[in-house]
């Protein structure tokens, strides 16, 4: 568990496209680092080497998007897109009028961004969300334009309807989340030289104190107090959610550091919900045509 985890809701972060001439030795550098971070806690052994990346950046540029988030002038995550895949290439086909092809790829990217989400904390929630509101978004363009025939329109709302209805596993997040902040608290507890371990979790100065175990059982009760916030439609949870930040400020500086902005993450999950509602909208619409 990294400060980037940390990071990943906080205000003050830039989107940065990169694609052609603006993948540079730089920027794959930037990813490189990333991916072996990511890849040695998740997979074991990454089997790419820097190289690669050198090379398919010389040899198919332009077929690459890497979108990387930026935080005072320095790269903090990372995500490669191939454009051939999900919505980019479903944007292709249609373009080449193949509407049954831009559609099965848009509902195929739906499913693997839901599939990528689960049990993998709050960055793979994180990472799915764009692709996946990008998605019922185009579906949505797609429908509203009249381009979507009536057969093709029931597969689309099938399929919507057999998604959870907030679109991704929010819950299942925060429980993942939970477990893995908790063991973060638990380390810096235990740890021989918390100065030193403090500083390689987050990048800055350690405080006086570790955490204590009194501070790890007040973590969890605010983490229980956060799922049950999002157990409530987005608009409820706002103010419960104001209140478990106000409470983080009184507490430990290690849990201040490790705990996410949950109510940047809510407003997240209230953009997924408005994409599939306002796509539900437009099947609606063309029903009544």
């Amino acid at each position: 568990m990294k400060k980037e985890r940390r990071e990943a809701l906080a205000d003050g972060i830039r989107i940065d496209w990169l694609t052609g001439k603006d993948l540079t030795e730089r920027a794959w550098d930037d990813f490189y680092a990333f991916y072996m971070d990511t890849g040695g806690r998740k997979w074991g052994r990454p089997y790419l080497n820097r190289q690669f990346f050198s090379l398919i950046g010389e040899r198919m540029a332009d077929d690459i998007l890497l979108v990387m988030a930026k935080r005072q002038g320095r790269y903090i995550a990372g995500a490669i897109n191939f454009i051939g895949g999900d919505a980019l290439y479903g944007v292709r086909q249609m373009a080449k009028s193949d509407t049954a092809g831009a559609v099965a790829t848009w509902l195929a990217g739906l499913r693997f961004s839901q599939c990528i989400s689960r049990d993998v904390g709050l960055i793979g929630l994180l990472s799915a969300r764009p692709a996946f509101t990008a998605n019922l978004h185009l579906l949505s363009m797609a429908v509203e334009a009249g381009t979507v025939n009536a057969e093709l329109q029931e597969r689309v709302r099938t399929a919507i309807h057999e998604l959870p209805a907030e679109g991704l596993d929010w819950q299942g997040t925060i429980k993942s989340e939970a477990w893995a902040d908790e063991e973060g608290l638990k380390y810096l507890a235990k740890a021989q030289n918390f100065q030193e371990t403090y500083k390689s979790f987050f990048g800055s100065a350690a405080p006086a104190q570790p955490p204590a175990q009194s501070d790890i059982a007040a973590f969890r009760t605010l983490m229980n107090e956060v799922l049950a916030a999002f157990q409530l439609s987005s608009a409820q949870a706002k103010g419960p959610l104001t209140e478990i930040a106000g409470k983080v400020k009184n507490m430990n500086a290690s849990v201040q550091a490790i705990f996410p902005n949950y109510s940047k993450m809510n407003d997240l999950r209230s953009e997924v919900v408005s994409e599939r509602e306002k796509l539900l909208r437009s099947l609606a619409g063309q029903r009544g045509k």
